[in-house]
């Protein structure tokens, strides 16, 4: 009964692209926005990256936008080679899981590229990590097979050490550094942005820790719970949470669903977190947020990105967290770059030339 239902599952998802390809069959180039998600993906951050790509492609990109999401691509593949034109964009969803880390996504990623050896691709902002491993080093040495051959690659890293890192492996591909997708939303949400602190000086009740559940995280549960006793201890009122969350986002509702939790968010005073999003979610809605380091780079390098953000602090102890809160608490605005003026603009010229290079206007 179970292979039943997957055989049909695999047939509506193969009848539903072939009439998308067929609606979309024009003589223009078309996008194919490729390694989306499903609907029940949990991660919050991965997520309101799906949300914010779709935007920027339609604003920057005069072309039909077509999608087929990470669990579709097998299933989808041959139909994708078959009708897919040379003048076809091919665009990789962002994030963090370039690499042995996540490394069923990273084959996922080899396997699209390796297939679509006609069409430019554009990998759009990912931090980039290889493990030290026996494991690593088979897979990094994999990944340089695969991205090397390819002639007409562009890859993004999501900070500056993975962009270093992509120039030192993939010798041949293009690649610039730009930041994570989903500070392009600052203009999604900036209806409920605080423009100033809420009392210059009094400092911050309520505190919200976004710790990672998964397997990056570098924090137990008990040091966690010893961290928020610790920040307890001292007058905060402190919640443990993750962006990791049981709930649906449908295509047509990424946006309401993900700004339910930017509202959630911003109904702390300030927030501590080792994720990534954490720290982006926290600078969309304006709260004073203090980073956490994690295993690799993701968050560390990232970090740089926020120079001009005068509401963000680095710190690893109890001890260190509690004084970088107090230094937050003093502060009378709170002060962040237009990012769509800094960088999503920019990077959408920096595709375009790209593509120009390639013979595609």
């Amino acid at each position: 009964m179970k292979r039943i239902k997957k055989l049909i599952k695999d047939l509506i998802v193969k009848l539903n692209f072939y009439i998308e390809l067929k609606l979309n069959s024009s003589s223009q180039p078309r996008i194919f926005y490729l390694m989306g998600l499903g609907n029940r993906f949990p991660n919050l951050g991965d997520q309101a990256q799906a949300a914010a790509i779709p935007l920027w492609l339609k604003k920057h990109f005069l072309m039909p936008v077509i999608e087929i999401k990470n669990d579709q691509i097998y299933q989808c593949m041959p139909l994708l080679e078959k009708y897919i034109k040379k003048s076809d964009i091919v665009f990789l969803h962002s994030g963090g899981n370039f690499g042995d880390d996540w490394y069923q996504t990273q084959l996922d990623r080899e396997f699209i590229i390796a297939c679509m050896k006609n069409n430019k691709i554009i990998q759009l902002p990912q931090t980039i990590f290889y493990s030290s491993s026996e494991s690593g080093k088979l897979a990094l040495a994999k990944s340089q097979k695969v991205i090397q051959t390819h002639p007409n690659l562009l890859l993004f890293g999501r900070d500056f050490q993975s962009a270093t890192l992509a120039h030192q492996l993939f010798q041949t591909t293009k690649v610039y550094a730009r930041p994570d997708m989903v500070l392009s939303l600052q203009e999604v949400v900036s209806n409920f942005q605080p423009v100033k602190a809420p009392s210059a000086g009094v400092g911050f009740k309520k505190i919200l820790l976004i710790l990672r559940n998964d397997k990056e995280g570098i924090y137990s549960n008990n040091a966690k719970q010893e961290l928020a006793l610790s920040l307890s201890n001292v007058g905060y009122e402190t919640t443990i949470w993750d962006t990791d969350v049981d709930d649906i986002f449908p295509t047509g509702k990424k946006i309401s669903t993900i700004t339910k939790y930017l509202k959630f968010i911003a109904s702390f005073d300030a927030v501590v977190t080792d994720r990534y999003h954490g720290l982006i979610f926290s600078v969309l809605v304006k709260k004073p947020c203090v980073v956490m380091k994690t295993h690799n780079h993701k968050l560390t390098s990232a970090f740089d990105w926020f120079d001009e953000v005068n509401f963000t602090r680095r710190a690893d102890s109890a001890e260190d967290i509690k004084t970088a809160l107090a230094d937050l608490g003093k502060l009378g605005e709170y002060l962040a770059p237009n990012w769509n003026e800094k960088h999503f603009e920019p990077m959408a010229k920096e595709v375009k030339d790209f593509l120009a290079s390639r013979g595609i206007d």
